[in-house]
């Protein structure tokens, strides 16, 4: 049996600053992030996806662009696949390092008290079972996300985030959360349906 990748056990914190190192040359492609998260690349794509759709209001076409790839990585945790395939020319393509570096320093105080916070916990609901029915789970989450629906992409954007960093920190409360917010967001989105159908139906009725 192999080691884990070192970026499998070390805190995220960690991986990114290593990611900093300027004697890695001066561009970063997504593909050398990819590596160097090894089997989390899934979580922390997934993230990045969500965190647009926490706007109180939905920009038109947008939601789509966000839930529609986090709905196909979501089907490649069900297949059981272990890093995320993207096409070769995007994950070739390159940023300044010291700009990424700006990024990276900018939030990097928030995510190193995040986890203080986080800490692998019920290893059951990230093991490899647990990814299969994470991926299960996301994809009618992901693409309610998708789906053009005034106000309703923050629940399902924040669900999506819990289930990510749980499976970033291996953290399975922060799962149980991802999925009862989950839960929460259909009923939510369901809710603002219904609302907008019965003042749609007042206003043609009158």
């Amino acid at each position: 049996m192999s080691a884990p990748h070192a970026s499998d056990t070390d805190a995220l914190s960690a991986v990114f600053l290593r990611l900093l190192d300027p004697a890695r040359g001066a561009s970063i492609s997504l593909r050398e992030m990819l590596d160097e998260l090894g089997e989390r690349g899934f979580g922390a794509l997934i993230v990045l996806l969500c965190v647009p759709n926490f706007l109180p209001f939905s920009i038109p076409g947008f939601s789509a662009l966000t839930g529609l790839p986090i709905a196909f990585f979501c089907l490649l945790l069900l297949l059981g696949v272990e890093k995320p395939w993207l096409p070769a020319k995007l994950l070739d393509r390159t940023v300044d390092r010291a700009a990424y570096a700006g990024v990276v320093r900018r939030f990097l105080p928030y995510l190193e008290k995040l986890e203080s916070y986080v800490k692998p916990r019920l290893p059951l609901l990230t093991s490899s079972g647990g990814k299969r029915l994470i991926g299960l789970f996301g994809i009618p989450v992901a693409i309610l996300l998708a789906a053009p629906i005034p106000f309703g992409n923050p629940p399902p954007a924040i669900a999506l985030a819990l289930l990510a960093v749980g499976l970033l920190e291996r953290d399975g409360r922060l799962v149980i959360m991802g999925y009862s917010a989950g839960l929460l967001a259909f009923a939510v989105v369901g809710a603002l349906v219904f609302g907008m159908f019965s003042a749609g139906s007042a206003v043609l009725g009158n």
